[in-house]
């Protein structure tokens, strides 16, 4: 393994693994670059996947027909939720595109749906596949609008049922404004917490984003995106200074694709993507140019992440990222064989015991992204402990020295070596090397 090597596999992809340690290590940009331009995969580990409208439909059917217990319909969403993680991370393991699959990560954190809000479990994984995977490579507008146009963000954040003050629904039923997505959207997917808005502009977005919601059973789209117009505030409404006229669904719209154009948006993006990809606090010229990149191009994510692939920063040992739970299993599964490795069930479990199942974020922040929050005493212990159990459920194709020349190799410290140098057993020199700071690094 080479400097470059190290880097695409474990920055910018998901781990390294066997099968394709030659061509990452011969021409890493090359192999790189070739994910995000021509992204083709083999999807079957979501062949089996049912949509959001057939989940959505199907548990509107069951409240509705009173056929169901609340139970069996909690216990139906709780596994519909678990055969989306267990896909996704088995795909996570199984990729040839694993800079396209951290790429979606990012955009899923960034546009976070937890599954551990009510019905909304059922939803998030096909959010993901729906909204985020399809626009990985696309511009950033394009992303936003199928984002706030999937089911799956208008329950978590509230929208479905908002209804403006003055609109049919709101002044006959009473119903009131809900200003969670209006304020998530502007603090956390686009301008960014100090991106000059006030709350009188939450407000009015709030009332803008009103008839953003979901089909019912009785409409003609149930299960689906639809627009209420009755439930929308009527009017025009200022935003940041602008006046937006009172058009329907097009007044949203317009409003999401000026904040695509927004500067501060460019600010916030190219920040977030340098933190993941850089470091905790990373460079501020590496963030302008990735800023740069996004305005100079309107948003078009292709190009942005081009221009990250260029900077000098992101391929710089001087501030390795550790990685956190998510990453920690499936680099160690992709290891040991990925395709070989029978056992995803223990892979879940290690999942779930280090904090990063898909789909679980406590709150629209989504999993943190830094050392602080990963990689506490009591976080390096549970991972230790994790890599002693996983020595022993994971099954590699190749012996643990081998492995580490594979995983580690450019950044090997002497401590490191002499430790594997002197286990007593592939097993215990699997355990060392899982639990090494090298492996914790990424």
């Amino acid at each position: 393994m080479n400097k470059e090597g190290f880097i695409a596999a474990n920055r910018f992809g998901m781990g390294a693994r066997p099968d394709d340690a030659e061509e990452v290590f011969r021409q890493p940009m090359q192999w790189l670059l070739t994910q995000i331009e021509r992204p083709e995969d083999d999807f079957s580990d979501f062949a089996a996947l049912t949509s959001s409208r057939d989940n959505a439909v199907k548990i509107m059917q069951a409240r509705k027909s009173g056929d169901e217990s609340k139970q069996e319909i909690r216990s139906n969403i709780k596994e519909i939720a678990l055969d989306e993680i267990r896909a996704r991370a088995k795909h996570a393991i199984n990729t040839r595109i694993p800079f396209y699959e951290r790429l979606v990560d990012f955009w899923s954190n960034h546009f976070t749906v937890s599954a551990k809000k009510g019905a909304v479990a059922a939803l998030a994984g096909s959010f993901e596949r729906e909204a985020i995977r399809p626009n990985v490579t696309s511009n950033f507008s394009d992303l936003l609008l199928a984002v706030y146009h999937h089911p799956a963000m208008l329950m978590y954040l509230d929208n479905a049922q908002s209804s403006g003050p003055d609109s049919q629904a709101g002044i006959r039923r009473g119903l009131g404004l809900n200003e969670n997505l209006a304020r998530e959207i502007m603090e956390l997917h686009t301008l960014g917490v100090d991106g000059g808005y006030t709350q009188e502009d939450v407000t009015n977005f709030a009332k803008i984003l009103t008839g953003w919601g979901i089909g019912r059973l009785e409409s003609g789209n149930p299960g689906v995106f639809e627009f209420a117009e009755n439930r929308h505030e009527p009017g025009d409404q200022t935003l940041l200074g602008k006046t937006y006229l009172g058009d329907g669904e097009k007044q949203g719209i317009a409003v999401l694709q000026d904040f695509a154009a927004n500067p501060a948006t460019a600010h916030h993006i190219a920040f977030k993507l340098a933190r993941h990809f850089i470091a905790d606090n990373p460079p501020q010229a590496a963030v302008g140019k990735l800023q740069a990149a996004f305005q100079k191009t309107g948003g078009n994510l292709k190009s942005v992440y081009q221009a990250l692939l260029e900077l000098p920063d992101a391929w710089s040992f001087k501030n390795l990222k550790i990685k956190n739970g998510y990453d920690l299993v499936i680099s160690a599964a992709r290891l040991a064989g990925g395709k070989n490795d029978p056992n995803l069930d223990y892979c879940l479990q290690s999942l779930k015991f280090l904090g990063g199942l898909p789909f679980t974020a406590d709150s629209p922040t989504g999993f943190p992204d830094v050392a602080q929050d990963t990689a506490g005493p009591e976080n390096v212990m549970r991972r230790v402990e994790w890599a002693q159990l996983a020595a022993v459920k994971l099954t590699p194709g190749y012996g643990y020295k081998e492995l580490a020349g594979l995983a580690i190799a450019p950044i090997i410290s002497e401590e490191t070596r002499d430790a594997l140098e002197s286990a007593t057993g592939e097993r215990e020199g699997l355990a060392l090397l899982l639990a090494s700071p090298e492996f914790q690094k990424r």
